[in-house]
This record gives structure tokens, sequence and C-alpha cells, in this order.
């Protein structure tokens, strides 16, 4: 029998089927099947080079009655920009039928990540963060600065957006990106970190720092926080005292505990495990509570679940969609599109 073909997915074709208020809806549908048990997963794998990391999550989801895993490899290298002119990050997701182990499709997994990673965060904090939260801080002005602000204005009437970065001249690009994209937004550059995080009730921290940066003096009472870059076990953005202080919910606990801000905190032996809260997909599914009075300070800590990160929901729907806007031309790349299983 002839094997059936796997569908390369360009960037373009991702950009077009995936708009971040349907992120939304698949992080809200991953997430909770993470609590639920409809979720397959695997632990986090890391493959160490010279010049860089390595990254491999896979997961699977029951999507329409049919079982889909997807299975990402995601490169760190830091100096990429410097020795080759491309970002740091770069990677591919394959995705599988999960009844039958054939492969589906291949596709370059920065845009799906940026816009799952965003959708998850803001889902996240739609759940975790006062219903009166309408100031944002953005700590980091990388790639996922803009889908993050645009994710989260999408489920909040935002009054304000501050953006801190590092690099004056990045962060400066990135806000041009940000009003061109959403110009209905009151947008500025934070100049102070302290007097901004003072000002926010909505804090993404964006970074991949290795020290902490935001501190507990400086945060008011009834901020959530989402810290998204501590990914890797060096990585490291919440004060101590800040997490001691905190109300935690984590994407994944067991995960959170090898690489997150949990991880720092076990490692401080300044909380233990059964201090964690609850899981998101527990909190959304109602079976675990989130922010319980309007004045304490919730911190999200997000590592990327597997099933979040490799993202079979989000591949999924690319691949259909794609494929079926193919079929309809009816010819791709000299050959007649059959056989891709997705009917």
């Amino acid at each position: 029998m002839e094997h059936p073909p796997i569908a390369l997915i360009t960037r373009g074709e991702i950009a077009r089927t995936l708009p971040i208020r349907r992120c939304l809806d698949l992080a809200r549908v991953a997430y909770e099947a993470t609590a639920t048990g409809g979720a397959l997963s695997s632990s986090l794998g890391h493959v160490r080079a010279p010049a860089g990391d390595f990254h491999i999550k896979g997961s699977g989801l029951i999507i329409d009655g049919r079982l889909f895993v997807a299975i990402k490899v995601a490169a760190f290298f830091d100096q990429r920009p410097q020795t080759i002119g491309l970002p740091s990050i770069v990677g591919l997701i394959q995705l599988f039928d999960g009844t039958n182990g054939q492969p589906l499709a291949i596709m370059e997994s920065g845009l799906i990540t940026n816009l799952r990673t965003a959708a998850g965060t803001a889902v996240a904090l739609d759940h975790l963060a006062r219903r009166d939260a309408r100031r944002l801080l953005v700590c980091g002005a990388g790639a996922q600065a803009l889908p993050h602000v645009e994710a989260i204005a999408a489920i909040r009437d935002l009054e304000t957006v501050q953006l801190w970065g590092r690099t004056p001249a990045r962060a400066q690009a990135t806000l041009t990106e940000i009003r061109t994209r959403l110009p209905h937004l009151h947008a500025t550059l934070a100049d102070n970190l302290h007097i901004a995080v003072q000002d926010a009730d909505l804090i993404a921290c964006l970074t991949p720092a290795t020290e902490p940066y935001v501190q507990l003096e400086d945060v008011r009472p009834g901020t959530t926080i989402a810290a998204v870059g501590s990914d890797t076990p060096d990585k490291q953005e919440l004060a101590l005292d800040l997490l001691a202080s905190a109300a935690l919910v984590c994407d994944f606990t067991q995960q959170c505990s090898e690489v997150g801000e949990l991880h720092h905190a076990l490692e401080a032996a300044i909380m233990t495990v059964p201090d964690v809260r609850a899981e998101i997909g527990e909190v959304i599914a109602g079976t675990a509570p989130g922010r319980q009075t309007d004045d304490e300070i919730v911190v999200f800590d997000s590592t990327g679940s597997a099933v979040q990160d490799a993202g079979p929901a989000a591949a999924a729907e690319v691949v259909r969609i794609v494929v079926e806007l193919r079929r309809r031309s009816s010819w791709v790349d000299g050959h007649t599109v059959t056989g891709w299983g997705f009917s």
C-alpha cells in the first residue's frame, strides 16, 4: 500500500488559518483536557548541544472523536541572531493520527508557539484575575510581546498597556507594532520597572531572565502575574518572597517543579508541592479554586505543558483548514491532493 503524503504547512498558511480568538478557544479545551484525563502527555525532553539546547514535547487530544498526537522539537540557540541573522528559537511540529501512528503534517512551530503561548496566558489570566483588572504590564519585548497583548486584549477591555524591555530600541520597535496592530489601546513604554509593576494589576513576564526582576514590595494586593519565561532550570523572573506570599497556580505542577518558578521555590525550601493551589486546567474545569479573594496576589507559573506547547489542537485545526483549502484547488506542488486523512 502506498504511503499517504505528509502535508507540509507553511508559516503563511498558519497565520491565515489560526486567528487569536480561535487560539483562545483551543487553549481552554487543551487546559481542561489535562484536568479531566482527555489528554496524552509526555515528559519534557532535553538534548544539549555545545551552543544551545533542543526541547522535545509531545501530547495528544481527542478532537471531534479522533485522537491527534503532536510532537514538537524546538531549538534554543542564543547566538543565532548574531551568527546567522535568524531568531534564537526555531522548531518543528509533527502531527500524527493517534489511532494508527500515521504522520499527517509537518509545520514550523514558531508562529503556533507564539499564538498558543499567548492564548494560554490570556485564558489563565481571565480565570485568575480580578474582574476589574484592566491595566496590563508586559515585561519583555521579544516575539511573545505582541501576541500576548493581542490575546489579553481579546478577553479584557484594557485601560492601559505598558511595555518594558531591557533593550530600548527593541522595546520601541515592539511598541510600534502593538500600536499599529491594536491602535485602540493606550500603549506606552515603561521607563521605570518598579513604578510600572506598582501601577499594573495584570503582569505578563516573558523574558529569559536568570535573576528575579519582579519584587514583592512593588506588587500591589490583587495583582495577577503570569510567569512565562522560566522554562529551563536556570531561568527565574520572580523574587522568592513574592512566590512565598502568592497563591500559585501551575500549568503542569510536575514540570513547574523541574523548570519553572516553583522549581526555585522548592530548591530554596520556601514552598512544597502541596502548597500549589491548583493546575489551571482544574480551575477551568471547576474542580479546584483559582483566585479566592480580591486582595491576594496570584501567580500563574507557565512552563508550557505538552498539551499546550506541542499544540495538537491548534496543529489539527490548521491542517484541517489548510487541507480543505488545498483540496478546493485540487493541485498542490504538482500533486493531486488526496489521502491526508482529513475528511
